[in-house]
């Protein structure tokens, strides 16, 4: 059997970018192939790799071992779920080659996610979250947009991508609901938006979110530059305003932090897991399993 067309690694990463738009996978999906993909094809061409059909699986060994190796902007090793989330974006590429016919055999199929821990980590007690959303500057519409977000995310407990993907028509501030489109299981699904959480958005959709705008853009949250805020975008106010009070925060730590609260203050299980989309119980009763006595002393 014969492969189909060209193996060059630069051009089928374009066709396969172009494939996952045209079938419309989600941001995330997207933004995942954008970013690490061409970080993979730069390491397999320096070992001089450049035709898709020349990789093997001893050069995607390597790869994971480098990816164990690499440091994030701020000098830290990537953590099991980054390495895990780079695998499997190599994984679904050569998957890809192999379903089109660019290559015969799929070199990536082999190589072992890392192993991740499942408990929920980095939760924040409620007195850190409440100075974390109250972190960004009110006076500014950058700050007013900051705030909005933390809220939001905070509050509501939805995923980073559900929240780049928000647009305006989906939040009704007055019944204080926020419609989460096209999520995990591509299910949509109506999340109720607390009172401060509420307040911070429509503060920003009335005094920031129009001076930011620079054309008709359905987007809910809006970058500095008047487009869709990224997910990019969207984690690094997370993280921005975390180190600025000395505490290591991401986005899903804020949906840990949701949730945990949730339970602890008396939350049936099943009303939470509708509120994070979880099609399994059996995902959020793993909020459940740090024991209560250890949440009550994080959490006083």
């Amino acid at each position: 059997m014969r492969t189909r067309g060209g193996g060059d690694l630069g051009a089928l990463l374009t066709r396969y970018v172009e494939e996952l738009r045209v079938r419309r996978y989600s941001v995330s999906s997207l933004e995942k192939a954008r970013f690490e993909l061409p970080r993979l094809i730069h390491h397999l061409r320096e070992n001089g790799v450049s035709d898709a059909r020349a990789v093997i699986e001893e050069h995607l060994v390597a790869y994971a071992r480098h990816l164990e190796r690499r440091r994030t902007r701020w000098g830290s090793p990537l953590t099991a779920s980054s390495r895990a989330s780079a695998i499997s974006t190599m994984r679904r590429f050569f998957a890809f080659l192999v379903s089109r016919e660019h290559i015969l055999r799929d070199p990536a199929q082999a190589i072992p996610l890392p192993k991740i821990r499942r408990l929920p980590r980095g939760i924040l007690t409620e007195r850190q979250a409440r100075r974390l959303v109250a972190a960004p500057f009110a006076g500014s519409r950058i700050g007013k947009r900051d705030r909005a977000i933390l809220e939001t995310l905070y509050g509501t407990g939805i995923r980073l991508g559900e929240a780049a993907r928000a647009d305006v028509s989906d939040l009704d501030l007055r019944g204080r609901v926020l419609l989460v489109r096209s999520g995990k299981g591509k299910k949509d699904r109506l999340v109720p938006v607390p009172g401060r959480a509420a307040v911070a958005l429509d503060t920003y959709l009335i005094e920031a979110r129009p001076e930011l705008v620079k054309r008709l853009d359905p987007a809910l949250f809006i970058s500095r530059h008047g487009a869709r805020l990224s997910l990019v975008g969207l984690r690094a106010v997370v993280q921005r305003h975390g180190r600025a009070m000395g505490v290591a925060v991401s986005p899903h730590a804020l949906r840990h932090t949701c949730a945990t609260h949730l339970l602890c203050g008396g939350a049936d299980i099943r009303h939470v897991q509708e509120l994070l989309g979880h099609r399994c119980l059996a995902t959020t009763a793993l909020y459940t399993r740090v024991a209560i006595k250890d949440l009550r002393e994080v959490l006083a």
